[in-house]
């Protein structure tokens, strides 16, 4: 994210414009440094907890549509 997109962000959140949870900035913002530092230093990888993330909550992983924990299940193995 560019400092401007930072910038704009901070805007829309001291504006009210944007709710915190629909905010990036503050996406990090409860898990302990521990856990950032494996991010940064490729431990954990963002992106596939955010797929577990979805998967875990029954959601397709292209539209964030409800599909069903089951479904979801087959979708998985067959990737």
């Amino acid at each position: 994210m560019t400092k401007a997109e930072i910038n704009t962000w901070r805007a829309k959140a001291a504006l009210g414009i944007v709710d915190d949870c629909l905010n990036p900035l503050f996406l990090y913002s409860q898990c302990h440094r521990e856990i950032l530092l494996d991010i940064i230093n490729g431990k954990i990888d963002p992106v596939e907890m955010a797929r577990h993330e979805m998967r875990a909550r029954g959601l397709d992983l292209k539209t964030g549509r409800w599909i069903g924990w089951r479904t979801q299940e087959t979708r998985t193995e067959a990737v």
